[in-house]
């Protein structure tokens, strides 16, 4: 909890952007979720962001200290690549090693909180609503590659519709340990998650607690004894692509959970050789405003793949 006198620069400011002015790279999002908490204070009141601030105002911030002044927040910079951008939707690479959105870690960087602090800095677009660009999917934590967010609540409740009926294919590119026999090919599992553990197994039939899976690829290339995989997420559940590659015997590379540890350490590789890389739009009824995204597709410029695994002849 923090107390803070305003003082006679901040007067008339309104207490949103003396918030996010005083907590430097800290998101506007954690602020927002505050006051609709009523975690924020004036002279002992609750106030609304837009709020004005007078000189000697009492602010009053019932968030964690170490939260506010976690320096890991504060001083990280990294790189978000936008691919594709427009008046309702954006489209972001996401790098490996951070989470969609905010978990029980307390991460230094979470993707919405800080894509939603970077358009609010903007100088170049209209003014987002709070909590937007929202999230329209999810993919792990581990994983690298495209995310979608969408810019208004119209255009959220009309992608999460298209992803829920599959109208929006997924593909993956997957380094693997093995050199499957098939050029193509489509399996059905099932999954059931540990959330203990933080992981899921497989089973070739239905278990209590598990749910159908289905899994496609494409043999693009092989050198013995690795390959690299397009993979068609057609079922989308956690850790779903790792977890059924590495039940069929082709783990992931760099994959510390369900990958094989003396080939990771091997190749020096530190993270999973995953990346959600191509999006392609196949509405099967109307978008509505979207209409026009039906047909496109949308790929990662770039693959920012580890040496570990160009050293296995794959990239």
């Amino acid at each position: 909890m923090r107390r803070i006198i305003v003082e006679s620069r901040d007067d008339q400011k309104r207490i949103d952007r003396f918030l996010i002015d005083r907590f430097v790279g800290l998101p506007a999002s954690v602020f927002f979720k505050a006051f609709r908490k009523r975690n924020i204070r004036v002279n002992g009141k609750r106030v609304r962001n837009d709020f004005c601030l007078h000189t000697g105002d009492l602010v009053e911030i019932f968030i964690p200290d170490e939260y506010l002044d976690s320096e890991k927040r504060n001083n990280q910079k990294i790189l978000i690549e936008i691919p594709y951008e427009d008046e309702y939707i954006m489209v972001v690479a996401k790098p490996q090693g951070i989470p969609v959105h905010e978990d029980n870690n307390r991460e230094g960087v979470v993707l919405d909180q800080y894509l939603q602090a970077m358009a609010a800095d903007r100088k170049d677009g209209g003014v987002l609503k709070p909590g937007f660009p929202a999230l329209c999917h999810r993919i792990d934590r581990n994983t690298g590659g495209l995310v979608i967010l969408a810019k208004d609540y119209k255009t959220l409740e009309i992608m999460q519709d298209k992803f829920r009926n599959h109208e929006i294919k997924k593909f993956y590119l997957a380094c693997i340990h093995g050199v499957p026999r098939e050029k193509e090919a489509e399996y059905e599992a099932f999954l059931r998650k540990d959330a203990e553990k933080s992981r899921v197994k497989i089973f070739d039939r239905q278990v209590r607690g598990s749910v159908r899976i289905v899994t496609r690829f494409r043999l693009l290339r092989s050198v013995n004894p690795y390959s690299l995989l397009e993979v068609e997420l057609v079922t989308g559940k956690t850790h779903q692509i790792r977890a059924h590659l590495a039940w069929l015997g082709y783990p992931i590379l760099g994959d510390a959970k369900y990958g094989i540890t003396d080939i990771n350490r091997s190749l020096g590789l530190k993270k999973q050789a995953l990346f959600s890389y191509k999006l392609r739009f196949e509405f099967q009824k109307g978008a509505s405003h979207l209409d026009y995204l039906n047909g496109r597709e949308i790929t990662l410029p770039m693959i920012p793949w580890e040496e570990g695994i160009r050293d296995t002849g794959l990239i």
